[in-house]
């Protein structure tokens, strides 16, 4: 009967580390889990903040412009480098790329204004940078149309 007991005992313990290396493993994966939330969460609210900067710099293009002949976009736009201007979610910069008849999206030979607007979010963790181009009509009071778009890059 003595073994017996110490056998029932040995199982247990045995039955006890198994369960404890599974609950282990459960919560690591759930603890990384987790993080890529909390990455993707950071980097959502990021992109939303760029976005609402990208929109409010587009406001602000009734205002007169300097145009830049060979306006290149900013070399290191996540060092916020130059002539940025802050919003209330981030920063941006505006260039006049100067005047076309040819824009995307607008009716055929109608004068319009260009500008490029890069926008990067106020948020450091996970800084997004975007960038649109859009066509400011002359001739109508229309509000300004967004002809390019992209996701310039990202970090972090």
């Amino acid at each position: 009967m003595k073994r017996q007991r110490g056998m029932v005992l040995f199982v247990c313990l045995v039955l006890t580390l198994l369960m404890s290396v599974l609950a282990a493993s459960a919560l690591n994966d759930a603890l990384l889990e987790t993080r890529l939330v909390g990455h993707l969460l950071s980097r959502a609210q990021a992109f939303e903040q760029a976005e609402a900067t990208l929109l409010e710099a587009a406001s602000t293009l009734h205002r007169p412009r300097v145009e830049c002949p060979a306006c290149l976009p900013p070399t290191r736009p996540h060092a916020l480098e130059g002539p940025w201007q802050r919003g209330r979610h981030g920063f941006f910069t505006v260039q006049n790329l100067g005047l076309s008849e040819r824009a995307v999206h607008m009716p055929a030979g109608e004068p319009v204004r260009l500008f490029r607007i890069t926008a990067v979010s106020a948020q450091p963790a996970a800084r997004q940078v975007l960038e649109a181009v859009y066509a400011v009509s002359l001739d109508r009071p229309d509000p300004p149309q967004r002809i390019l778009w992209r996701h310039r890059a990202q970090e972090g």
